[in-house]
């Protein structure tokens, strides 16, 4: 038996269509793989609405060097 990793990691039933799932991950401060040049601006959307400023910043951080 493998014992688990003391480093959290992304879920991998996480569906890279599912933006709910990927912006869970991302609170979490995982899940930076899942995002792409399409669901960056709707996931920082979400952040916004949620007061997580850093996180949307993040995102359209990481959009704009798209």
């Amino acid at each position: 038996m493998t014992a688990p990793s003391p480093f959290p990691s992304t879920d991998p039933e996480v569906d890279p269509d599912d933006l709910e799932g990927i912006y869970r991950q991302l609170v979490q401060g995982l899940g930076r793989e899942l995002v792409t040049e399409h669901n960056a601006e709707a996931l920082a959307r979400r952040a916004d609405i949620d007061g997580h400023t850093v996180l949307a910043t993040e995102l359209r951080e990481w959009k704009a060097s798209c």
